[in-house]
């Protein structure tokens, strides 16, 4: 690379193939094909390994395994005609909540209380709704006690 070339660095939501995360890719599979996939995950590591690229791959192969372009397990890629690529492209899928720290100091009890109403209304398509928190570290005290309670005594 030249000096004056640039790299554009993609978030991880932009990210059309998976690399590196195959093997946690084909585990995470294989529990859903045998329907004992949990209702809550822990995903946790240094920033900048790429996770969160591999749970938008996952929670993409979740949504899109029905549609006309569903993700592809052969090359472990994302079409960019899929459906619900473009959904969470524009912050817009209906069945997906994503709870952040963007541009704030913490994440405050409002953004758990936001969830919380996510999660008492129907579902979309299919009868899934994935939830991700991104950085939970920035929980603040309220938030964690509140999103305890609506992991100890999950909904249907």
């Amino acid at each position: 690379m030249k000096k004056n070339e640039t790299t554009e660095i993609l978030e991880s939501k932009k990210q059309l193939t998976l690399f590196g995360y195959e093997n946690y890719f084909n585990f995470f599979y294989k529990l859903n094909k045998k329907n004992i996939l949990p209702n809550s995950m822990l995903i946790t590591g240094q920033k900048g390994l790429g996770k969160s690229t591999f749970i938008y791959h996952f929670i993409n192969y979740l949504l899109s395994n029905n549609q006309k372009h569903p993700y592809n397990l052969k090359n472990f890629s994302i079409d960019l005609n899929n459906s619900d690529y473009k959904l969470l492209q524009s912050n817009a899928h209906p069945n997906l909540f994503i709870l952040d720290a963007i541009n704030e100091d913490n994440i405050k009890i409002e953004k758990i209380r936001n969830l919380l109403l996510f999660l008492n209304k129907t579902t979309y398509q299919r009868n899934l709704k994935i939830v991700l928190i991104d950085d939970a570290e920035y929980l603040n005290i309220n938030s964690s006690n509140a999103l305890l309670k609506a992991i100890e005594e999950p909904r249907e």
